[in-house]
């Protein structure tokens, strides 16, 4: 029989609480005026919660308990926080009508507890998977708090009416059955895909360095996109397989009695 790790104070569960505090602290700001600073926060949970889990496997510390608290914390820093975040900063007055504004700000929260929901059924009955069903809450959340920074910064109005569709469409990108990739392996060495999402990665922590509002906002854009894109590319190589003719030396002959 396996035996079940107990030990529910370490290191990973330590990076989940941050994460869980970046949150609250989301949350506090945003009901301050601070939406630039809340949105920072919501991205910076995403990154804590990020860590934890290959931090868990690496280490070899890996519980349900740690699976169970990591979507909690998940649910107010990729859930509460976001729709939060997005009714004070613009839903609000959406229209002059409240409760529109609320119902379109309560989808971030309806579909990443659904999504987290989800994920633990699947990571309970598969284990853990390379690529995700569905957009991460975190990313989603990440994708919404970087319109806010990019308006923030620039104060294109455009960035306004975009949020509005902007919002149910990431709701939806969580719920959905779209493929979006994992976080890559560190290890230089491994070819392909993995490679290309390491120098991917790198690049676009050094032009945060260098331009973080703008490289927030199109590293979020590119991650949205890809989930459509990769399931249209796949619908595509399905599609030329199935018409492809089959080589002639794939043709079956009928055998001959001598």
């Amino acid at each position: 029989m396996k035996k079940k790790n107990k030990q529910y104070i370490n290191v990973p569960n330590l990076f989940t609480a941050i994460n869980l505090f970046c949150g609250f602290l989301s949350i506090i700001m945003t009901l301050g005026g601070g939406y630039a600073n809340a949105a920072w926060l919501i991205i910076m949970a995403s990154f804590f919660d990020a860590l934890d889990g290959r931090i868990a496997r690496f280490t070899g510390v890996s519980s349900e308990f740690g699976l169970q608290m990591d979507s909690l914390a998940d649910v107010v820093s990729a859930g509460v926080a976001p729709a939060v975040l997005v009714y004070e900063f613009h839903l609000r007055s959406l229209g002059n009508h409240l409760a529109l504004g609320a119902m379109v700000a309560f989808l971030p929260l309806l579909f990443a507890c659904f999504r987290l929901a989800r994920f633990n059924v699947i990571s309970h009955a598969e284990g853990h998977r390379a690529d995700y069903m569905g957009m991460p809450a975190p990313m989603a959340a990440s994708t919404i708090g970087s319109v806010v920074i990019l308006y923030s910064h620039t104060e294109w109005q455009f960035l306004l009416r975009f949020l509005v569709v902007l919002v149910p469409l990431v709701s939806l990108a969580m719920a959905s059955q779209l493929t979006y990739e994992g976080f890559p392996h560190f290890n230089i060495r491994e070819r392909g895909k993995n490679r290309f999402k390491l120098l991917f990665m790198f690049a676009s922590i050094i032009c945060v360095i260098i331009v973080p509002e703008y490289t927030v906002f199109l590293v979020a854009m590119v991650y949205l996109s890809s989930g459509p894109f990769s399931f249209v590319k796949k619908l595509i190589s399905n599609q030329r397989y199935q018409e492809k003719p089959p080589a002639s030396g794939d043709t079956i002959q009928p055998s001959e009695n001598m």
